[in-house]
């Protein structure tokens, strides 16, 4: 078996999609956020969190529409760079061999942290239960992909249901003045909006995953038209669902206990419901951490094969299953890697994360579609970004701001990165040119 099968379509990808971006993010990091901003002003960081993710979004869709194919971001930067696109693309490959195993940790971290509230003596074996979450997950991706496709709804029907109960037990108590954040008090004698920055980090961290479904493109029927519908109706079920929920909490929880609380929506739902149910319903939400982790493995692994094939990164990622045509190098390339990972703490993996990923592939992302408008004005693009160039112009801003903001999110380790993966490129490109040369 030489080729990938078609087998996921519309309500798969946006399973696919869904499960990815909740995962176990927003039931970490809402206290993060909280503190970051001194209280209930935290709200402005989930509003500007979906502005960036519905931004970026439209700009991943119309590429995805008009280049489709397995690799997401690998495909379109080595498209929109003309000439250069080789040294970029090549660069996403090289962070992807440190960001996508770190993403893949921040999932089964934050699920071995949140399993203290069912088996509390599991706080004491944080990095051996990640390491345990890593292992399986990698074990249940070698097979087919329709497989993991019908995989893929049960998992969602568990995130669906989960966030169900957070939301729906919340909301007899929901206040409006929740929402309106320009009002909320600082409760850390912070000024202004001090902290967005790093408050953004973490919001942001929670929307990723809206482009997941680019990675398989291969993989997904009509991808020209599902692939753009799958990432706009994630972005705005997951946006609005992010919203009413933290509204939910913070009109329940005491703000002070909220900014601190190491496993809040326990917290909020022991108030509601009582201390057992709380104990039962965090089991879906570990379910919904799994199910993250899953698919975060699913795409990555999609894009180091996707460039093997191409031939522009190690061949050995490039090899299929003889029957059941799944990438297994890449699977169990990533899932070593993130198992080592997983001894690191969250917050770092956190801040890890954005670093290495927001000028490659974001924004350069974001760049590279306004020049391949330009380049290729005849190109053929089924879908097209609403209020062109609007979204590109917010979601260059919104990153921007990331990565100079006072918590910066491009750090040391980020750089670090795409100088080595530069310093790589230009060997691999030497010792190909002495070769052709001796021929």
């Amino acid at each position: 078996m030489s080729e990938l099968r078609r087998d996921i379509g519309l309500w798969r990808g946006i399973a696919l999609n869904m499960i990815d971006m909740v995962g176990i993010g927003p039931f970490i990091t809402i206290p993060l956020i909280l503190a970051a901003m001194g209280g209930g002003r935290g709200m402005l960081a989930w509003i500007l969190g979906g502005l960036l993710a519905i931004s970026d979004g439209l700009v991943t869709a119309e590429l995805s529409a008009s280049i489709p194919g397995s690799g997401g971001s690998y495909v379109f930067l080595r498209h929109a760079y003309g000439p250069a696109g080789r040294l970029i693309s090549f660069l996403f490959l090289f962070q992807i061999l440190f960001s996508a195993p770190l993403s893949m940790a921040s999932g089964c971290i934050g699920f071995a942290n949140y399993l203290r509230v069912v088996l509390p003596a599991a706080g004491n074996h944080v990095a051996l239960t990640a390491t345990i979450v890593c292992v399986l997950t990698t074990a249940l991706l070698l097979r087919r992909i329709e497989a993991i496709g019908k995989f893929s709804i049960l998992l969602w029907a568990g995130v669906l249901a989960t966030l169900a109960i957070v939301i729906g037990a919340g909301l007899p108590h929901l206040r409006l003045d929740a929402f309106a954040f320009w009002r909320a008090p600082r409760l850390d004698g912070g000024i202004g909006y001090a902290g967005l920055g790093v408050a953004l980090i973490f919001a942001v961290y929670d929307y990723l995953g809206y482009y997941n479904i680019c990675y398989i493109g291969d993989e997904v029927r009509e991808p020209e038209r599902t692939i753009p519908r799958v990432i706009v109706i994630s972005i705005l079920a997951i946006g609005v669902i992010y919203l009413v929920m933290n509204a939910c909490l913070i009109s329940v929880l005491p703000m002070k206990q909220a900014m601190v609380s190491p496993s809040i929506v326990a917290d909020y739902l022991a108030v509601l419901l009582g201390t057992r149910a709380a104990q039962w319903i965090s089991i879906l939400i570990l379910w919904t951490a799994f199910a993250s982790i899953f698919s975060l493995m699913l795409g990555y692994s999609r894009i180091l094969y996707a460039a093997a094939r191409d031939g522009n990164f190690f061949r050995f990622f490039g090899k299929l299953h003889a029957t059941e045509a799944y990438p297994y190098v890449s699977i169990l390339f990533l899932g070593c890697v993130a198992a080592a990972f997983c001894s690191l703490s969250l917050k770092n993996v956190l801040q890890a994360i954005l670093s290495i990923r927001a000028v490659i592939p974001f924004m350069a992302q974001i760049v590279g579609a306004v020049l391949l408008r330009q380049r290729e004005p005849d190109r053929r693009r089924p879908f097209r970004m609403w209020l062109y160039p609007l979204p590109a112009i917010i979601a260059l801003g919104l990153w921007g701001y990331i990565v100079t903001s006072p918590q910066k999110g491009l750090k040391a380790g980020g750089l670090y990165v795409m100088a080595a993966g530069s310093l790589f490129y230009l060997g691999r490109w030497w010792l190909e040119k002495r070769k052709r040369e001796s021929l």
